[in-house]
């Protein structure tokens, strides 16, 4: 293909048919649409591109509004490699025109319905970059942390909510900055900073229960998220609790577990009330994992230290019967958990780990119901082969 200069040599101009960028996350429509929302206020150039078809040379002549249509109507087909081809020229050939902050901002989609992240950030930083006044720019900032979470670079997009929560706090709507919240407290989680991920998380929750800005037709969703993120700190700390061989410092380490495991609970459960079926059903699953947790972490403990190889096998014997009672509690958790997602058709990962957790405990309980090292060692020897049992008449 044969590039042509600008109107060949010729001051050749047409009008663009300019207009609002796209919002939220959808792609700009056509020109047209865009056109209906604010008059043109610049003459953009129009390009001419030669191609040869065999014997035949053909003239393409375009301006960045046809440009820009076109390359919407392939994103709206689904071609996303031809759309993002045409709104990489857009932005090479017309940088100046008002469809090239468009252009970046759905390029930026475009890789991010092929999973392609990094291309994705690329273009929404340069969009940021070189177009700092696009209406754009919050909008962008949410898409460029959101391909940061995909890449599972948490320090950038803790960075990203940062700045909006900071540099763009007062272009945010009250759901916007739940959002914001919710998400930088995710992040902060992945980075083991948990007690400002608690700060963001709580204040995430406090603004959606107090309606600060917040649409009663708003989605509950990211104060769902943030919620049960909350109820993903304590128990992360609960499983932080070490528990010792040291008899007399076993007892203390193993009252915080209980205390945490209390007010992780808690947290599942104001997750559940928020009643989002996606957050209810992982909190549900979450607060049976809790007792499968504590008996994993008591089953794992180191035993006293003065015991032989044969008195460490009845004491963990004998520790699992004492302590079963936490896997039937997961056992009544996660059954409820099931009847939950029969009843709201729910299916995901939740519900997944749900059904393998409840299969693979059964599975424990059930080879704990066999006849074990420390009951034989407490029952009395059999009777002698063929004499009859004891206390009865022969």
């Amino acid at each position: 293909m044969v590039g042509i200069a600008v109107g060949l040599g010729l001051s050749i101009t047409a009008l663009a048919c300019g207009g609002a960028p796209p919002k939220s996350t959808t792609p700009a429509g056509s020109a047209e649409d865009q056109a209906a929302h604010q008059p043109p206020t610049r003459l953009d150039p129009i390009h001419f591109r030669a191609k040869r078809d065999q014997e035949r040379l053909a003239i393409d002549a375009y301006d960045a509004a046809g440009l820009f249509e076109r390359a919407a109507q392939r994103l709206r087909e689904g071609a996303y490699d031809d759309a993002v081809v045409m709104y990489t020229r857009l932005v090479d050939e017309f940088p100046q025109s008002r469809f090239a902050a468009p252009a970046l901002y759905n390029s930026g989609l475009c890789h991010e319905y092929r999973e392609r992240f990094q291309d994705a950030a690329s273009s929404y930083l340069k969009l940021l970059k070189e177009y700092p006044d696009s209406p754009d720019l919050v909008d962008a900032i949410f898409r460029l942390a959101g391909a940061y979470e995909k890449l599972e670079a948490w320090d950038a997009a803790a960075e990203a909510y940062a700045q909006l929560l900071t540099t763009h706090h007062d272009e945010l709507e009250g759901i916007e900055q739940v959002e914001a919240l919710a998400r930088r407290g995710a992040s902060l989680i992945a980075l083991q900073k948990l007690d400002e991920a608690k700060f963001d998380l709580r204040k995430a929750v406090q603004m959606f229960r107090e309606g600060r800005g917040v649409s009663p037709s708003d989605s509950p969703y990211f104060y769902a998220m943030a919620q049960f993120k909350l109820g993903e700190i304590v128990h992360a700390k609960m499983r932080d609790v070490e528990l010792p061989a040291d008899e007399t410092a076993v007892k203390p380490a193993l009252e915080q577990k209980c205390r945490l495991l209390l007010e992780a609970q808690r947290e599942y459960t104001n997750a559940i009330k928020v009643a989002h079926a996606h957050f209810a059903a992982a909190a549900a699953f979450r607060i049976g994992a809790l007792y499968r947790d504590l008996w994993d972490d008591m089953i794992a403990a180191p035993p006293p230290p003065d015991l032989n190889e044969e008195e460490r096998q009845i004491y963990t014997e004998i520790l699992k019967k004492n302590i079963r009672n936490l896997l039937k509690k997961a056992t009544v958790q996660w059954e409820r958990t099931m009847k939950m997602a029969r009843r709201l058709n729910l299916s995901g990962e939740w519900v997944e780990q749900t059904m393998t957790e409840l299969s693979e405990i059964r599975e424990i309980l059930a080879s704990e119901d066999a006849p074990s090292q420390a009951d034989r060692e407490l029952s009395p020897p059999d009777a002698a082969k063929g004499d009859p049992p004891a206390g009865t008449a022969p």
